[in-house]
């Protein structure tokens, strides 16, 4: 089923038996981003990194503008610093506790947010 982002009407008259047209009318619908993450690995021993890449699509004709990010780490693992990207680029998040957190500025109409960042596996409790 294809995505509906936007409504368009016109509207018409008949008047001496030739149709009159108005003009064309549209409505951007504001649509929720499609969310996709992905990690490298399907198994994992302590000590190794676990590489985890969330794509963030935007499906609107509009600009989404300071979407809120968050992501619960799995328990048996911390964050690996200075891994997170956003579209390649470093990028820092908030993390609080097992929390990641970060603002992506902006994802153009139709376009997409990739995030990247690493995880260690170090089993117990943390």
């Amino acid at each position: 089923m294809a995505i509906i982002n936007r409504i368009e009407n016109t509207a018409s008259v008949t008047f001496d038996g030739a149709p009159v047209n108005s003009n064309s009318v549209e409505t951007l619908l504001l649509l929720a981003p499609t969310v996709l993450k992905v990690v490298d690995k399907l198994t994992a021993s302590l000590g190794e990194a676990l590489t985890y890449t969330v794509t963030v699509t935007n499906v609107g004709l509009t600009e989404i503008i300071d979407l809120p990010f968050t992501d619960i780490l799995p328990a048996g693992t911390i964050y690996v610093e200075d891994s997170f990207t956003v579209n390649s680029s470093a990028a820092t998040p908030d993390l609080t506790g097992n929390t990641l957190t970060y603002t992506v500025p902006s994802i153009a109409a139709l376009g997409t947010a990739v995030i990247g960042f690493q995880v260690e596996v170090v089993g117990g409790d943390i």
